[in-house]
């Protein structure tokens, strides 16, 4: 075996100053390259060093390498393999590969497939310079790289690159952060923030992650904080954290919290997203965490309170939050923790004085570790606890305090990974995961809960308590690349899930006056008050990326899915390519179509077992009932639903514009059939009035958009954003009855709730004098559209046939790095909703009321500060 020595480059600083100044050139010699393993992971490395503790790509090379070589003659053809992982061993993928021979100006680029492996072919003997990028990463560039004349005798060898992902907080010298790039392996309709932009984009309530998600063109946001990507509803989306699925088993909202702090990055796929993906027609949101490495580090934010006097002297604000991370084992384990928390103390200013506070604690923790017990072998655990208190849910101008209720909830998520490469190429994931859900809502006291025209009073009618939970098991393995008219990856999986729902009503009357107080209808509730609904789900997918060419990407896929309710055999074909029309990558085009299906959503299926109500009606008196009253009851019959389904398809095009402005113009439709949807029917039975709402597969849905987006990086990791959507999100079937909605009328068709035909969004993080940074977003967008409503709770018109005004927000914010005490830390203040636009959520809808059409709004000017602990130097 030839003597293999290793070069290695380290910064050491130096003790009387805290920056590092000197470099030292350590030769070691001696070492024996003896050990084979099963992947071509551990050879001679190009890989990474610690800067003051921070990883940045560097070259480590041996005397095999020949950049080390001395002078040969050069003939002959040879191949190059290049591996590509992180800080944590695990591969790269889709990582962009490219080496250009120097004086030639000739260039060779590849991506990295699910082994972190590109392997770059017939090239001729030479000096090359290689650069290895991806967004999110520290680019690693090699120079004087050289291939031998005789590969037969000396073949290039097999080169391992460390990419390295950029932290918030880093002391770098000669750092080259990966820059934006048109992505050759990306075929889908999909953006993504990375941890930087998390943390430096200036949002309201920046300690809820799904407030920073609007940011995301084609994202929309509604009142109760849940999302919709391209006009999708909430439950069509699925939720994923680390690869497992997080989305609410019943309701199909995104529930779960962590802190801010801890994500790596959000990804949203609203089109042309792969088989791989399914239970949801609206698209896909990938949240990914992160995870510690050989250096100990810990931050903090927030962790002085802030008060406030307007009803006394008391504390407004607490949202702390903090992260540690660091090797258990250097080299092969490590771990994460990030926890946060929340106290917030809100006066509703327009209501009385000592009727206007409402209170809200929460805690999340999200703990991780991950252990290599081999070089191709990986395991991963995590843990996510979420508490959540609020005193006096929902007040509002029109809700309150003794209508509000107190509300409790708890979630837990505990996950296990297993990664295993195999010599042959393969690699298999295995991964189990139980997520669980507890909900408790109680009134405040047991007065009559009241509705007039002009609000409510009294307690809230509803005690509930829910407690779901899902079990999922999933498996994904990734066969060898297979070369047949260019490069194949192949990826098969599964996933199984059970889902087990239990949940309890007790319900008390309901009074509906008139504007003059007298009794208009009496509402009493019967039947079942506990119950309990289970379901099991069963996917499996095949997918082929097929690589074409170095410009032509196609994604084939088939996805099978099925559930012990719909109980029918799903298949949902889907294909998408991309291709670039010019050998520089400047421009590129995408297209796709598919066929996507939506989990069967409990919500629905298990509303007839929540009971029944009696409406009784009374004349002008207040006193004489009219008629024998109205008996209102949900049915399902479950034999006969079939899955709810989409049809989308897309076109993107992404093209790069002088003075590196990357440019973006998306095209997506999207036309639904066999949704949910109630339709009542009413009946007589024995001279009683019988309104049944059944559940059909009778919602249609049609949403077209066309977005554009123009996205500039500047030095700094400094970045601009501005991007104009035009959209329309409607349906057959826009009203969601429910055995508690007091409202009435046929089922009818109109915008949805969350309908905005025009938004224009920009965010930016741009430098500006003395080391401040500036930190901005703002946002424009038309109204959602809401119904009206009489005094009887009959819809009035058309369905959402009214909008709200218009939605306008400005958030400024300035911030100053700076070092203290040995640490780095960084101040911010400045001011969200700057020009105070009253940017109403909620709205009297009632045309008897005299207060018709006041709205009320929570969103007001607001002066924030954060001070952030970033870590020793």
């Amino acid at each position: 075996m030839p003597e293999s020595r290793e070069l290695s480059l380290h910064f050491l600083p130096c003790p009387s100053n805290p920056r590092p100044f000197a470099f030292a050139l350590l030769l070691c010699t001696g070492l024996a390259a003896s050990k084979a393993t099963a992947l071509a992971r551990t050879g001679p490395l190009i890989s990474s060093i610690q800067t003051a503790g921070v990883a940045v790509g560097v070259i480590s090379a041996s005397a095999d390498l020949p950049g080390l070589q001395t002078d040969r003659p050069l003939q002959g053809k040879s191949k190059l393999l290049v591996t590509v992982s992180d800080e944590n061993s695990v591969a790269v993928q889709d990582a962009q590969v490219t080496l250009e021979k120097a004086g030639t100006g000739g260039e060779f680029k590849g991506l990295t497939n699910h082994a972190g492996q590109c392997e770059i072919r017939e090239l001729s003997a030479g000096v090359y310079h290689l650069l290895v990028q991806k967004e999110g990463f520290y680019a690693v560039e090699v120079k004087d790289l050289r291939l031998s004349e005789m590969p037969s005798v000396e073949p290039a060898p097999d080169v391992e690159v460390t990419l390295n992902h950029i932290q918030e907080f880093s002391e770098l010298v000669d750092v080259v952060e990966s820059p934006p790039i048109i992505d050759p392996a990306k075929t889908s309709a999909s953006e993504k923030l990375s941890s930087q932009e998390i943390i430096n984009l200036p949002y309201p309530s920046t300690r809820d992650f799904r407030n920073v998600l609007p940011l995301i063109p084609g994202v929309l946001q509604d009142s109760d904080g849940q999302i919709h990507p391209a006009g999708s509803a909430t439950y069509q989306v699925q939720d994923q954290l680390d690869g497992f699925n997080i989305t609410h088993p019943v309701t199909g909202t995104l529930d779960v919290r962590l802190s801010v702090d801890a994500l790596r990055s959000m990804q949203v796929e609203t089109s042309r997203y792969s088989a791989e993906y399914g239970k949801g027609s609206g698209g896909v949101v990938r949240l990914e965490t992160g995870m510690g490495d050989d250096r100990y580090r810990f931050s903090a934010t927030n962790f002085i309170p802030s008060f406030q006097t307007s009803q006394g002297f008391s504390v407004d604000k607490w949202t702390p939050r903090a992260t540690l991370s660091g090797p258990l084992h250097k080299g092969r384990a490590w771990f994460f923790e990030g926890i946060d928390g929340e106290y917030d103390l809100n006066f509703l200013h327009e209501l009385p004085a000592g009727a206007n506070e409402s209170s809200v604690w929460r805690m999340n923790s999200l703990t991780k570790a991950q252990i290599n017990p081999s070089s191709s072998n990986f395991l991963t655990a995590s843990f996510l606890v979420n508490q959540f208190n609020s005193a006096h849910a929902g007040l509002s101008r029109f809700t309150p305090l003794e209508t509000t209720t107190d509300q409790r909830q708890k979630a837990y998520l505990f996950t296990l990974k297993d990664q295993s490469y195999f010599s042959n190429g393969m690699l298999l994931e295995i991964g189990w995961g139980v997520n669980q859900f507890s909900d408790d809502k109680k009134p405040r006291g047991d007065l009559r809960y009241v509705i007039r025209p002009d609000g409510t009073s009294g307690n809230f009618f509803e005690t509930a308590g829910a407690s779901t939970r899902r079990l999922q098991g999933i498996a994904n393995l990734f066969l060898p690349e297979l070369q047949w008219h260019g490069r194949h990856e192949f990826k098969l999986g599964v996933d199984m899930d059970r889902i087990v729902y239990h949940q309890s009503f007790n319900r008390q009357p309901i009074s509906v006056l008139r504007k003059d107080g007298t009794l208009l209808r009496q509402i009493n509730f019967t039947g079942e008050s506990d119950f309990s609904k289970n379901n099991f789900e069963s996917s499996a997918f095949a997918q082929d990326r097929w690589h074409l060419s170095t410009r032509l990407l196609a994604e084939l896929g088939i996805r099978f899915d099925w559930d012990q309710i719909v109980r029918r055999a799903l298949l949902s074909p889907r294909f998408a390519s991309s291709y670039l029309l010019s050998r520089t990558g400047e421009t590129k085009i995408s297209a796709g179509i598919g066929l996507f299906y939506d989990a069967t959503n409990l919500d629905f299926v298990t509303r007839p077992l929540a009971g029944q109500r009696l409406d009784r009606s009374y004349a002008g008196d207040g006193r004489t009932p009219v008629g024998p009253g109205l008996e209102t009851a949900f049915q399902v019959d479950e034999q006969n639903l079939k899955a709810p389904r989409f049809l989308n398809w897309s076109l993107g095009l992404e093209h790069k514009l002088p003075g590196s402005v990357f440019l973006r113009a998306e095209f997506v439709q999207k036309r639904g059939r066999d949704g949910f949807a109630f339709f009542s029917r009413a009946i007589d039975r024995a001279g009683v009035p019988l309104n049944i709402f059944e559940l059909h597969n009778e919602r249609r849905d049609r949403y077209h958009s066309f977005e554009l987006t123009a996205r500039r990086m500047f030095k700094g990791n400094h970045e601009f954003l501005a991007s104009y959507v035009r959209s329309s999100a409607r349906s057959n079937a826009v009203i969601d009855f429910n055995i508690g909605n007091p409202v009435f009328g046929p089922q009818s068709g109109g915008p949805l709730p969350w309908d905005a035909p025009n938004r224009f969004l920009s965010w930016g993080w741009l430098p500006l004098v003395h080391g401040f940074d500036l930190a901005y977003s703002a946002e424009w967008r038309d109204g959602f559209p809401f119904n009206l409503i009489n005094q009887e709770q009959r819809i009035v018109g058309n369905p959402n046939s009214r909008r709200f005004p218009d939605y306008f927000s400005l958030n400024v914010h300035v911030e100053r790095r700076f070092k203290l005490l040995g640490s780095q830390w960084a101040l911010r203040a400045g001011f969200n909703n700057i020009t105070d636009r009253e940017n109403a959520t909620v709205v009297n809808n009632n045309i008897d009321s005299p207060e018709f059409l006041t709205y009320g709004a929570l969103q007001h000017r607001a002066f924030t500060g954060r001070i952030r602990f970033l870590g020793r130097k």
